[in-house]
């Protein structure tokens, strides 16, 4: 599997920031920050579910080159959205489970990839996404995040 990496990720990273998108990079790719390596298809994106921040968030998609025709900003900001075109896909969340955007906000974190600086989730609020999600695979990223917390 190639690298998210190498799949053009800092650019979508970079295109958001130049388009001052508030977001947050949560899931698996959050996860090498805080010392834990899990293999992932996606990106999952957390945006803050504003119109203004949607329109932001829109157009630097569009800068990506992803193919929005068939999207309003209201079907961003009531649903998740899958874009799977290219060979990065990308899971924008307007709601996650057990967080709500602004107390992800505060608490975020400062990373960089490369020459790209992004936010990810607290290890606190990472830990509370994935025990909402409850999934298997979610529940036990929860006890190797909480091994690292201690």
């Amino acid at each position: 599997m190639k690298s998210l990496s190498s799949m053009g990720i800092e650019n979508l990273l970079r295109l958001l920031n130049e388009n001052k998108v508030k977001y947050v990079i949560i899931g698996a790719f959050a996860f090498p920050f805080y010392g834990y390596t899990r293999a992932t298809l996606d990106v999952d994106i957390f945006v803050k579910p504003e119109k203004e921040n949607i329109e932001r968030l829109m157009e630097a998609l569009r800068n990506y080159g992803y193919d929005l025709q068939d999207l309003t900003i209201q079907d961003f900001l009531e649903n998740k959205i899958l874009i799977r075109q290219y060979t990065l896909e990308i899971d924008l969340h307007p709601y996650v489970k057990g967080v709500c955007f602004e107390e992800v906000w505060k608490n975020r974190k400062k990373v960089r990839l490369k020459d790209v600086e992004f936010y990810i989730p607290s290890l606190e609020d990472l830990i509370k996404m994935k025990e909402s999600a409850g999934r298997e695979k979610d529940l036990q990223d929860v006890k190797i995040l909480k091994k690292l917390k201690s």
